[in-house]
């Protein structure tokens, strides 16, 4: 197949699912400047990323990137999050959550370096369950590791002493395998499926900073909204009546970066 072939097959995939995907997440008033959540209107960012940031200090994730909103646990987009990791393993979820991801990178990745003052990434890591720790290979590197071989892979493990279902910040949640040498140039883009607190994203993030990454970027499927905390309304209405945005992103920079042709 060819590349404009690819391209075009990736872009089909993604459309089709533009009918229940939610809004793109960009920058605003009342929008986590880190995770962007919902936040007090007078805030610069949510509760959890401040508390995180504070027990985190300089060792937490360079920039955090959702690729989209997840409201609440209903529709197919949640569906599909909750699906692709389940057995037997639901091929139209893996595609769907596959060409959202291809298309955003073949799109927006160069936003995302340029925002994270990255040249390129050297690693890719993904983030443990911490509820299935025996797992060999994380569901989601399954369904995406094809579109990062080219990339270094860094391998956590979890300590099982820290309870699975925590929603706080741990400094000792991971361990990171081998890292490069010690001075040598780790630029590491870090996967997970779904953003709710941050805490466990956050705290591999933390290991990554600790075991020598110069940098480490978090991009995520999805950013859950929760419709019942109080300050997420105003998020929740935008989201329900924006589209989702396939061309932009929260740091899409189309004056500086020609935007790919469309096939």
């Amino acid at each position: 197949m060819s590349g404009e072939a690819r391209r075009y097959s990736v872009r089909t995939h993604v459309e089709v699912q533009l009918a229940y995907l939610h809004g793109s997440p960009t920058p605003g008033t009342g929008i986590c400047q880190v995770c962007f959540g919902a936040c007090r209107p007078s805030s610069a960012r949510c509760v959890p990323c401040a508390e995180i940031d504070y027990q985190a200090g300089r060792m937490a994730a360079d920039l955090v990137v959702p690729i989209t909103y997840r409201k609440g646990s209903g529709g197919q987009h949640s569906q599909n999050l909750r699906m692709y990791k389940q057995e037997p393993h639901n091929r139209t979820a893996r595609r769907n959550l596959t060409a959202l991801f291809a298309y955003f990178c073949l799109h927006h990745i160069s936003c995302v370096k340029a925002a994270a003052d990255v040249d390129r990434f050297t690693h890719v890591c993904f983030v443990p369950s911490t509820k299935n720790p025996s797992q060999d290979v994380h569901p989601l590197e399954e369904t995406l590791g094809d579109k990062v071989r080219s990339l270094r892979g860094i391998r956590l493990s979890v300590n099982q002493q820290v309870p699975s279902e925590s929603r706080s910040f741990h400094k000792d949640w991971f361990e990171a395998g081998v890292l490069p040498a010690q001075g040598s140039e780790t630029d590491v883009l870090l996967l997970d499926d779904t953003w709710v607190t941050g805490a466990r994203a956050q705290s591999a993030a933390y290991c990554l900073k600790q075991a020598g990454a110069r940098k480490v970027v978090m991009l995520v499927l999805a950013r859950q909204i929760n419709p019942d905390y109080g300050h997420s309304k105003p998020l929740v209405e935008r989201i329900s009546k924006v589209p989702y945005e396939m061309d932009s992103c929260a740091f899409h920079l189309s004056d500086m970066i020609p935007a790919p042709r469309s096939p």
